[in-house]
């Protein structure tokens, strides 16, 4: 391993024409001129009425994330073993993370530094305790109380590297309801200083969709900037971003850090040399090891000291980097990186506790100031006793409620539905327009219907069937556009700790129920002039209609609770609908000559229920009795042409059996039949959404 120490890191950036005792004296120098005029504009920003009042609050270094000894396994599947079909591997478990100790004050930014499977995102899973699967051991304690994920969830953040908002929504609203989902105060004081601390004041009022992808990220920011977190975790803040966007990003995390006084953790793959300024400590990981953890002005000493000085013109975070990552270009240098990372993290475990324990800077110099100060300088932040908090946990932190937060997602819906711009337009056209548009198509085919026996009774029962099929497309349609949004949504948000799954349904249920019934209004009223509806008719069908759209809406919800694409779902339930369509609506088949096993589940079908009550209405009028065959021949008549005297004899013979000697249900019957259908699914998918789910099906939906 002689020449280990004179590795270079493949692309890393150059810092400039200086020795790395030269580089950590600048950057020391810019470091301090920066937060000299971070406090300079701070001071000028208090007197202005923009800014509120916490954007100005000192470091609090005592403020500690410790993570100590953290060792976590989860199960990967195995090459050996049979792999067939649906059937996978055996799944073994693995070591992700191995002996992972750290600690960050308040007003610091920490970077995890790693390659690919080094353990950066499983780090960050373990602290937010976001670890679904696998076994973790180790302490983590943030101001001395341990580190549950509920407290993480109140105290907490975490900006994974790709993120979903809705994308009619503006920049303003997006932050807006942030704040009120998390039922916190000063909603419009956040939002404006949450805006100007991310240069997002001038596209506040652009919808989502229409931001850069640089703009998008510093949004995704800014969602939980407004929430004032003290302890924030980002997962590749800085990934798919330019050069100057990175800069800009990271100098952000830091102003928020050191304003007000938060733990701020970040993932970096690819480090730059602009960045070094900003990052007060770092954590290089290899495989799950720490190889270094500390300060960052203390990591080219200790380099050095172990033996591996970084080299003149090199960045040292990207050099560092190179050095804890495997070779794998070929088998002599996967061995000889292997042992020299070894050799370093062993050298670590041995000396590198003193770096690991050092106090910010700030902390440092207050100390030496203090005559009674006689202790360590981190003698201040004994752990707080088993069932107390913190003092700095008391006042910040999420407060969800319930009718707050369902609220909060109504009206966030209805801003994503009525928005001005084309996602908004795209949304409302097809929540409201779509039914219409089809069944004023459907309506010309049966613009010149007559009235005759031969042609009269199939033609409204093959309508029936028409609007019910096309209601049901409808109906998996909208949902499979719309719901995927709310969704991905919902799952991030879930995982905050915002709210539960019986909540989301019922505020999708609530925005949606309402617009369907207006596109079922407006689609009846295109029939009405087909088939002689008078008011109470047209309000009965429509129920029935919108009974069977809900219905269908209902179930296609419940299937993308666990299909993440949106075509297959609406395929699998448009298949699943036409067939108990075809089976019950007794319009290709009539009931009376079903199997008797079909017959009995078609009785469970809701199908039977609306087709029945839909003939119903249409034939059960006076201008369906005593009708002529065709032009040429009257009824009475030929007994085997003129079969049906009105529209109760068709229907009897359609929708009887020969063993029922009870007449067929009311059309009030079936219209309750079919809203009673509707509802239980309602109630059923918001039991489905508080069930929890498998760990195989929320990976669909993570990263």
């Amino acid at each position: 391993m002689p020449n280990a120490g004179r590795r270079r890191a493949g692309g890393g950036a150059v810092v400039g024409n200086c020795t790395c005792e030269g580089l950590i004296q600048r950057e020391r120098r810019r470091r301090a001129a920066a937060a000299a005029a971070a406090a300079a504009t701070a001071a000028a920003s208090s007197s202005s009425s923009s800014v509120i009042a916490y954007s100005t609050m000192p470091v609090m270094a005592e403020n500690v994330l410790d993570v100590s000894s953290v060792y976590h396994s989860t199960a990967v599947l195995s090459s050996e073993g049979t792999s067939c079909g649906c059937f996978a591997s055996r799944s073994e478990p693995t070591a992700v993370l191995r002996d992972v100790s750290a600690r960050v004050f308040g007003g610091e930014v920490l970077a995890v530094l790693g390659s690919k499977g080094s353990g950066k995102r499983a780090l960050l899973d373990v602290i937010a305790g976001r670890t679904a699967r696998g076994e973790t051991r180790g302490r983590i304690t943030l101001n001395g109380s341990l580190l549950t994920p509920e407290l993480f969830q109140r105290h907490g953040a975490y900006v994974s590297h790709r993120c979903h908002l809705l994308p009619s929504l503006t920049v303003r609203q997006t932050l807006t309801y942030a704040t009120w989902l998390a039922n916190l105060g000063s909603r419009d004081a956040r939002v404006r200083q949450t805006l100007a601390d991310l240069a997002l004041s001038q596209v506040a009022n652009r919808p989502v969709s229409d931001l850069t992808k640089a703009e998008y990220r510093r949004l995704m920011l800014g969602v939980q900037f407004a929430k004032d977190p003290l302890l924030l975790l980002l997962d590749e803040p800085t990934w798919d971003t330019d050069p100057l966007n990175t800069y800009l990003i990271v100098s952000m995390l830091w102003s928020y850090a050191t304003r007000r006084g938060s733990i701020v953790l970040l993932t970096m793959e690819t480090p730059r040399s602009d960045v070094l300024p900003f990052v007060a400590r770092v954590t290089l990981l290899c495989l799950g090891a720490v190889v270094y953890s500390g300060p960052t002005r203390s990591m080219l000493d200790y380099f050095t000291y172990v033996g591996f000085p970084c080299p003149e013109l090199e960045n040292p975070l990207m050099y560092y980097l190179c050095l804890s990552t495997v070779d794998r270009r070929s088998r002599d240098r996967f061995l000889e990186s292997n042992q020299q990372i070894s050799v370093l993290v062993d050298k670590f475990k041995d000396e590198g506790g003193i770096f690991l324990k050092e106090a910010p800077a700030s902390t440092l110099a207050n100390s030496q100031t203090k005559e009674t100060q006689m202790q360590t300088p981190t003698s201040s932040l004994a752990p707080t006793p088993i069932g107390m908090s913190h003092k700095s946990l008391q006042n910040r932190g999420i407060k969800p409620g319930c009718f707050s937060t369902l609220f909060a997602l109504y009206v966030r819906g209805l801003a994503a539905t009525f928005a001005c711009n084309k996602s908004g337009l795209s949304h409302f056209g097809s929540r409201i327009f779509l039914l219409p548009f089809i069944l004023a198509l459907l309506s010309v085919l049966y613009s010149h219907s007559k009235k005759q026996q031969s042609m009269v009774f199939l033609q409204t029962s093959g309508l029936v069937f028409n609007v019910l099929t096309l209601f049901y497309f409808a109906g998996i349609a909208v949902t499979a556009l719309l719901f995927p949004g709310f969704r991905a949504r919902y799952y991030q948000e879930k995982r905050e700790g915002l709210y539960g799954g019986a909540m989301f349904i019922t505020s999708y249920t609530m925005l949606t129920l309402p617009l369907s019934f207006l596109s079922t209004i407006m689609s009846v009223g295109i029939l009405v002039h087909i088939i002689d509806l008078d008011a109470l008719l047209w309000i009965k069908a429509s129920a029935i209609l919108w009974a069977s759209f809900v219905a269908t809406e209902q179930v296609t919800v419940a299937v993308l609770m666990l299909v993440k694409r949106p075509m297959s779902a609406a395929i699998a339930v448009l298949y699943v609908m036409l067939v108990t369509l075809v089976v019950a609506s007794g319009s290709l088949r009539s009931i009376r000559n079903l199997p008797d096993w079909l017959g009995v589940v078609s009785t469970a079908l809701p199908g039977r229920y609306a087709s029945l009550g839909l003939n119903q209405l249409a034939m059960q009028m006076s201008s369906f009795k005593n009708l002529n065959y065709n032009d040429s021949i009257t009824c009475p008549g030929i007994q085997e042409l003129c079969r049906y005297p009105d529209g109760d004899t068709f229907l009897k013979e359609r929708f009887m059996r020969e063993t029922d000697r009870t007449e067929p249900l009311a059309v009030n019957s079936n219209l309750i039949i079919t809203l009673a259908f509707s509802v239980g699914l309602v109630i059923l998918n918001s039991v489905l959404y508080l069930l929890p789910l498998p760990a195989t099906v929320k990976a669909k939906f993570r990263e």
